[in-house]
């Protein structure tokens, strides 16, 4: 799976960069890890200082150091890999800690010893220091870093030594690896034959039925994990279905608000531009239908305000009619949560609709571009550039698949 994975993001991710992001500002997450790490060593600390030491926590600590390195030493190191498994032994770890028996001190030298023979040149000095340091806290703080960085190493390292031949060979390569993880996983693709057969047509080429599934990742069930050909798009698949709900229902939102306004405004581009704008920014942050169902509420506030504040610039006010209107728009904005609603289902087939059309065409064209949608062709293009990455080249690696689930499926139907 290592190598597999290398493999495809060198092929789908041009700027793939597998390195600690160093100069990533601080947000609310970091904040809350930052504090449970100082609290976890702080209770380490407490732990092997009393009198007697309590040592789970050490042990535990140990058992976590040791599958880091493993992981760390690449195959060809066996005499020291021997001598680690040895040495950092569960079961005797596990009774010493149940005798209060673990020396911390012996281990962390020993550890610190493994590292300098196996960390790239890179680390040399920092192991130096580490080796000077006396307070146990910070050695083994400074262990669970080190090897964290370790690991970043073995995979750029891996990356440099693999990508000449994966870059040459891409395809060749990415299908070899993908059909011995099959192997591994028995030969069969279920999750695959379920999601792909649901879309069968004997009518269709199979191209053509890949694409129609396709479209199923769109609204994704989270609940349901990916076939198993797309096991290594995850990660993409969901932000392409947040990014994809968060443009139809801001698209939604955004018709209505248009539809319901005084046509003073709605001959506005500039005025269009800044609720395109708001509703853009205010949906950046939701996730699902009860998020959309608070949201709208804002929306529909602040709409009223930016009106009633553009109409006192040019010293109008609101008709008895057109305030009926408004009213009736913070009534209906809230049941653009409702996946049934009408609109929200009419933008949605235009946004499919479009998207399967591009996967279909050999060449990018805007001439099947969903005029009504115009205004939000630049966050819609970048949907439709995502998912075209995703889908061709799966293709490319996994089509023999999907073609021989569907000549079985043939031959099966034939048979009955």
């Amino acid at each position: 799976l290592h190598h597999l994975y290398i493999a495809h993001e060198l092929a789908i991710n041009e700027d793939i960069n597998i390195n600690v992001d160093k100069t990533k500002h601080p947000n609310m997450e970091d904040s809350m890890r930052s504090s449970l790490k100082d609290s976890y060593w702080n209770l380490f600390k407490e732990q092997i200082t009393e009198n007697p030491p309590k040592l789970e926590l050490a042990f535990e600590l140990l058992t976590e150091i040791k599958k880091s390195l493993d992981f760390v030493m690449t195959p060809n190191i066996i005499n020291l890999r021997n001598d680690v498994n040895e040495v950092l032994d569960i079961k005797t770890l596990k009774k010493q800690a149940e005798n209060n028996a673990i020396d911390v001190t012996y281990y962390a030298k020993y550890i610190i010893s493994v590292i300098s023979k196996i960390c790239a040149p890179v680390r040399d000095s920092y192991v130096a220091k580490l080796s000077k340091e006396s307070d146990m806290v910070t050695i083994f703080r400074g262990i669970v870093q080190i090897l964290s960085l370790m690991k970043y190493d073995l995979l750029n390292f891996t990356i440099k030594i693999t990508k000449p031949y994966i870059m040459a060979n891409n395809l060749a390569y990415e299908r070899e690896k993908f059909k011995e993880y099959v192997i591994a996983i028995g030969g069969e693709l279920a999750k695959t034959r379920k999601w792909l057969l649901k879309h069968n047509d004997s009518n269709l080429s199979a191209k053509t039925i890949v694409c129609n599934a396709f479209i199923d990742f769109l609204t994704w069930d989270n609940n349901e994990p990916y076939p198993e050909t797309l096991f290594l798009e995850a990660e993409r698949l969901v932000k392409l279905q947040l990014d994809y709900f968060r443009l139809t229902i801001s698209c939604t939102l955004y018709f209505l608000a248009i539809g319901l306004l005084t046509p003073v405004f709605q001959s506005d581009d500039q005025f269009r531009d800044t609720i395109k704008s708001f509703i853009l920014t205010i949906m950046s942050e939701a996730r699902n239908d009860e998020d959309v169902k608070e949201i709208t509420k804002n929306i529909a506030e602040e709409l009223l305000s930016t009106i009633v504040t553009n109409l006192q610039k040019q010293k109008k006010t609101l008709k008895r009619k057109e305030k009926v209107e408004l009213k009736l728009y913070q009534e209906t904005m809230e049941r653009v949560s409702l996946p049934n609603n009408k609109i929200r289902l009419l933008v949605c087939d235009r946004v499919n609709n479009y998207l399967k059309q591009s996967l279909s065409l050999r060449a990018s064209s805007d001439s099947n571009f969903p005029q009504a949608l115009n205004i939000f062709k630049k966050e819609l293009n970048s949907i439709k550039l995502l998912f075209e990455r995703i889908f061709k080249h799966n293709l490319l690696v996994c089509m023999e698949h999907y073609e021989h689930i569907l000549k079985v499926n043939k031959v099966n139907d034939s048979l009955k």
